[in-house]
């Protein structure tokens, strides 16, 4: 997979964010994407007690989707846009006719539990959570250095130990939200995530 969904996958810093800060760069289906590449995961597939046909699948479509994406980047502006719309739209679909409701209810959970501080900049979340200007900014600060290990980690040249990294960068940002947060914030985001998501989450490395 390429360096972009391990990105998506392990904290959600997807290139819509980097868009904030680098007009040239290329958009993504963000949420949808992360739902997928999480599928692709055998502790995920195990929550959602998916079987080998649904496995199948699943790896079939994403590495479809993976070279569609790949070719969508080397578009105009305009053409790729709608080829990223275009595969959001059959991401979704995909989603719905291969998951139940329960399935995809906890894929949700499980995909907010660990893109967590990417969701923390969504307007929704904003406004469900009731977060100051104060914790807003906070929060942009510790994406951008979430990011910034995150591109270390994945473009260290040492391949051992890379899913034991990245996993503890994981757990130390989400205790750096839960710090940020406070009580009655903590409560509602429990009540969104559901029950603790305790599968690990293996390092692909990019083509």
């Amino acid at each position: 997979m390429r360096t972009f969904f391990t990105l998506v996958l392990v904290l959600a810093v997807p290139a819509g964010f980097a868009a904030a800060e680098e007009k040239t760069a290329p958009i993504a289906p963000e949420t949808t994407t992360a739902q997928l590449l999480l599928l692709r995961q055998k502790s995920v597939q195990k929550e959602l007690k998916l079987t080998d046909d649904d496995v199948k699948k699943i790896m079939e479509f994403t590495n479809k989707e993976s070279d569609e994406y790949g070719k969508a980047l080397k578009l105009g502006a305009n053409e790729r846009k709608a080829k990223v719309d275009e595969l959001e739209a059959a991401n979704k679909k995909f989603l719905e006719d291969n998951l139940s409701a329960d399935q995809r209810k906890r894929l949700e959970q499980v995909t907010l539990q660990v893109t967590g501080l990417y969701q923390l900049g969504r307007p929704e979340v904003v406004k469900a959570l009731n977060l100051t200007e104060e914790q807003q900014t906070k929060f942009e600060e510790m994406q951008k250095e979430a990011r910034k290990a995150l591109e270390e980690i994945i473009t260290s040249t040492e391949r051992a130990g890379k899913t034991e990294k990245l996993a503890k960068l994981r757990e130390e940002t989400s205790k750096k939200i839960m710090d940020a947060l406070t009580d009655e914030q903590k409560a509602k985001v429990r009540e969104i995530v559901g029950e603790p998501f305790k599968g690990e989450i293996v390092f692909e490395e990019p083509d």
